[in-house]
């Protein structure tokens, strides 16, 4: 090692310090010996490790340290830079918003401020000019047409000058999220909700929100496509998910009602129809609701007729038990397959954007409606078919033996039999 001490007479030093403390009892030496011993150990290591990273130079170490230390530093600077950059681009990007209005009312605003100023002297002259006997009829009625017609364009000038102004304020509202809720909307600015409803859909309508979008239940504005693309994905993720439940709540259904019902040979009619009643029932529900939330005064007649026929079809086997066994197709292939079809006519009605298909697939599903609304209402005159001939074959056979016994009149009872 040069001038440093070898590593095998550090050993033999300190080995001969703790052998002469040992003999004589003094232990200040050896301390001494430990701390001079341990300098040394750590001036060699550092030696070492300098001269092996730097390839045996302490200075071209040090300075390839202090260069990657600066460098280190510079990358983080950038970094922050770059973050700082892109969270003030986000929170300063802007909807866009278009101020529909801003000339017209200025116009509208001083020249109807102007005509109604002139106009005005002029039906106040024509108006004393009557007053004092003057024939000016003509006079007075043009003043005050032109009158009223520049108060009516000052009017029109303010609204779109307060209706700038309230949209400029919802744009505010809503800052870099781009989305508000219209709740917070009718708090900000003390209107109603209904108000503010009214009046987004009014200035989408003019053009104020370019890429200006209504939630599917009307509560939220959207001012970007962007915005309003990721409220659709999520949407569909939540009705998916919705489904995936539904299907996994009716999967447990069905087996935790397995479970507890009796065995196939068990079985009785009476639960078979219980169960057959309670799942029409719950599928009443459920279209009741699809219906209610599909708008269309087309759809929900036609869906409404559906459930009364669904009522009366259920009502029909409570009274007629011995119909069940004919019910097992309609409960497990034509009402689910029902279902099915209103379930999806919901979902494509809830698209805001409705391409060719899915318009051709909504009027094919409302044709279809029609054939079912006339297949169930056979369905339902086939269940009574048997009842009603059983009480025509008994109302003949009574009107038969009352003539027999003489308590009809003899010509009733023939002329009974050729209307027969």
């Amino acid at each position: 090692m040069s001038d440093k001490k070898s590593w095998s007479g550090i050993g033999e030093e300190i080995r001969d310090a703790v052998e002469s403390a040992l003999k004589t009892g003094n232990f200040r030496d050896l301390g001494d010996v430990m701390v001079n011993t341990g300098a040394d150990i750590v001036k060699n290591v550092s030696s070492a490790v300098g001269q092996a990273v730097s390839g045996g130079s302490g200075e071209n170490y040090t300075a390839k340290y202090e260069k990657a230390t600066r460098e280190r530093k510079i990358a983080q600077e950038e970094r922050r830079r770059a973050e700082r950059e892109a969270r003030e681009k986000a929170a300063n990007a802007k909807a866009p918003f278009r101020r529909v209005g801003r000339i017209s009312s200025v116009l509208y605003r001083v020249f109807g401020g102007i005509g109604t100023g002139v106009s005005s002297i002029f039906f106040i002259i024509s108006l004393g000019s009557i007053l004092s006997g003057s024939d000016v009829g003509k006079a007075f009625w043009s003043a005050f047409l032109f009158l009223a017609g520049f108060v009516i364009m000052l009017n029109v000038g303010c609204k779109q000058k307060f209706r700038l102004r309230r949209a400029k304020k919802y744009v505010e509202l809503a800052g870099h999220n781009q989305y508000i809720n219209l709740e917070d909307l009718a708090l900000h600015t003390n209107k109603t909700r209904k108000f503010i409803l009214k009046d987004i859909k009014k200035m989408m309508n003019a053009g104020f929100f370019p890429e200006g979008h209504l939630d599917a239940q009307e509560s939220c504005l959207m001012l970007s496509d962007k915005i309003y693309s990721e409220y659709l994905s999520l949407e569909k993720q939540r009705k998916i998910q919705e489904r995936e439940q539904r299907a996994q709540d009716l999967k447990e259904a069905v087996q935790k009602k397995g479970e507890e019902a009796p065995k196939p040979e068990e079985k009785s009619p009476d639960s078979e129809l219980d169960a057959m009643i309670s799942e029409g029932q719950d599928c009443i529900r459920r279209l009741r609701n699809m219906n209610d939330n599909i708008a269309g005064e087309e759809i929900s007649a036609k869906l409404f007729r559906l459930e009364n026929l669904l009522k009366e079809i259920f009502e029909g086997l409570k009274e007629h038990p011995e119909q069940a066994p004919q019910m097992r197709k309609f409960m497990n292939y034509y009402l689910p397959t029902t279902l099915k079809l209103v379930a999806a006519y919901e979902e494509f009605n809830d698209l805001r954007s409705q391409g060719e298909e899915i318009r051709e697939a909504k009027t094919e599903i409302e044709k279809t409606l029609d054939t079912i609304n006339g297949a169930f209402e056979e369905l339902l005159n086939r269940m009574f078919r048997e009842t009603a001939f059983d009480v025509t074959t008994d109302a003949q056979v009574l009107q038969t033996m009352l003539a027999k016994e003489g308590l009809t009149s003899q010509k009733e009872f023939e002329f009974d039999k050729v209307k027969r």
